[in-house]
């Protein structure tokens, strides 16, 4: 329920850094999920444009492009593919004449060229392109915008659809992880650039991991995950989820508060740099719905009902709510694994809370049972708490979370 499936300030990351690591060739496949796309007549002057976003930066080697296009005259139609930098590679040009639909892979180790062929089995293949994919090895890389092109060029009487497209590359890695110091997030707040003891962390990067992200199975979290390892001050931490853009992980309990911390991400033996990033004894953020750390708390009312609007708290009633980022706890407890349930770890540096603006009294502040990198605070709503939509706040050791959560109150 805690766990967070998107980083909105995933937009903070508009620069690349490019290094080519010395790693294996690597073979990804991605496809176009979208709906039929369609293809209108000549005289529109519109193409059909299927995209497909890879997000791994290859050199690439090879490639092979499976189209799949229903249309009643091949002949009609330009099929262009281009790469991310603008690379065409033309896959059919007017060819193929009264031949109705395209359903084959296109690959340069084929032994004919389609044109040629004019294949009418649905499905038959490989085959070549008019031009070879291989001059995407000259192309800057893989990571980005795919487009698949078609356009009727040649009939005032016919359309079609656009159905399929997959990509398979070929290539070695083009990046080593990269990320900066204020892309180390609270994964709750979203507020970066500092971390503390048992804190729930997220790194936003580059070049961090596999194309597709791999979550940690149940149980304890592991210190190696998808081909990634991160370590605080030469330490390997507990991870929840890696991929090329975006690592969860587990800061550990004994983190020295001292000075700054250093963070490194390797991927597949390829190392970052080493980030310093500051330390303090909390950084309390709070979980909500939005993946930005905005609006309603993640928060259980005294019934066991989910607060929200048709199901507001009362005075005097106890609501759970759920943080990250409170610091050090006692007894000790391990990163990477849940918290315990007897006895209860309680945090060592006092939580105060406010609801709409007024003082509201902490029952209880400690690890959430069962739940890794998670607090739970345990919080009286006050009197003379208007009814409605109010803000939340928790604090301790003098940092308080992010001041945007809210909870619904009667």
């Amino acid at each position: 329920m805690l766990r967070r499936s998107a980083i909105g300030a995933i937009s903070l990351l508009t620069w690349v850094t490019f290094a080519v690591a010395q790693t294996a060739p690597v073979t990804v496949t991605y496809s176009y999920s979208g709906y039929p796309i369609y293809i209108p007549k000549d005289s529109a002057n519109i193409a059909a444009v299927a995209t497909i976003v890879v997000p791994d930066a290859l050199k690439m080697t090879n490639v092979t492009a499976k189209v799949l296009i229903q249309y009643p005259g091949v002949g009609d139609l330009n099929v262009f593919l281009y790469s991310p930098d603008g690379t065409r590679v033309k896959l059919l040009e007017r060819n193929c004449g009264s031949l109705q639909d395209v359903d084959t892979t296109f690959d340069d180790a084929a032994a004919t060229r389609f044109a040629d062929t004019c294949p009418v089995e649905a499905g038959r293949g490989p085959f070549r392109g008019n031009e070879p994919l291989a001059n995407y090895k000259s192309a800057d890389s893989s990571l980005g915008t795919w487009a698949l092109a078609v356009e009727n060029n040649g009939s005032d009487s016919r359309v079609g659809y656009l159905r399929g497209l997959t990509l398979q590359i070929t290539g070695t890695p083009q990046l080593t992880p990269t990320f900066r110091t204020e892309n180390v997030l609270n994964n709750s707040s979203v507020r970066g650039g500092v971390i503390v003891p048992g804190e729930y962390i997220s790194i936003l990067g580059y070049g961090m991991g596999p194309g597709i992200a791999v979550e940690a199975p149940a149980g304890t979290w592991p210190t190696s995950l998808g081909g990634v390892q991160v370590s605080i001050n030469g330490a390997a931490v507990p991870l929840a989820l890696v991929s090329s853009f975006r690592i969860d992980a587990q800061v550990p309990f004994d983190l020295a508060t001292s000075g700054p911390a250093s963070i490194q991400v390797t991927y597949n033996s390829a190392a970052s740099a080493v980030v310093s990033v500051n330390t303090q004894l909390t950084f309390p953020g709070l979980f909500t719905s939005d993946p930005l750390g905005l609006g309603q708390a993640k928060a259980v009312n005294q019934d066991g009902t989910l607060n929200a609007v048709l199901a507001p708290a009362r005075a005097g009633d106890v609501i759970a709510v759920y943080a990250t980022g409170l610091g050090a706890v006692a007894p000790a407890s391990s990163a990477g694994q849940g918290g315990p349930t007897n006895p209860l770890s309680v945090v060592t540096q006092p939580v105060a809370a406010s609801i709409g603006g007024v003082p509201a009294l902490v029952t209880f502040a400690g690890l959430a049972p069962g739940y890794v990198g998670v607090y739970q605070v345990n919080i009286q709503v006050p009197a003379g708490v208007p009814a409605g939509t109010r803000s939340i706040v928790i604090s301790n050791a003098g940092s308080a979370s992010q001041g945007l959560a809210t909870v619904e109150i009667r």
